[in-house]
């Protein structure tokens, strides 16, 4: 999502974006190449993202088409994955 509180001192995000054309041009794309919509199918793969920041996905129309709200833990679905019942 660009201007992610988030993802504002990244550096693996920084270095995602610098790559992102040839990662748009590739078949199937991968999430882990996709700067801000990685974690809409499970943890993200950047490592140094800031939770402590405002997250802004609430906002995004994607999180309400996918009712990513219901991620378990919901405040928490990106930094640590879906959590399964098992």
């Amino acid at each position: 999502m660009p201007g992610c509180p988030v993802q504002t001192r990244s550096s693996c995000v920084a270095g995602l974006k610098k790559n992102l054309q040839g990662a748009l041009a590739r078949t199937p794309l991968k999430r882990e190449e996709i700067p801000g919509v990685y974690c809409s199918t499970g943890k993200a793969t950047c490592t140094d993202l800031d939770p402590s920041q405002q997250c802004q996905c609430g906002s995004c129309s994607v999180f309400a088409e996918y009712n990513l709200s219901s991620g378990k833990p919901a405040g928490y679905y990106c930094r640590d994955g879906a959590q399964l019942k098992g």
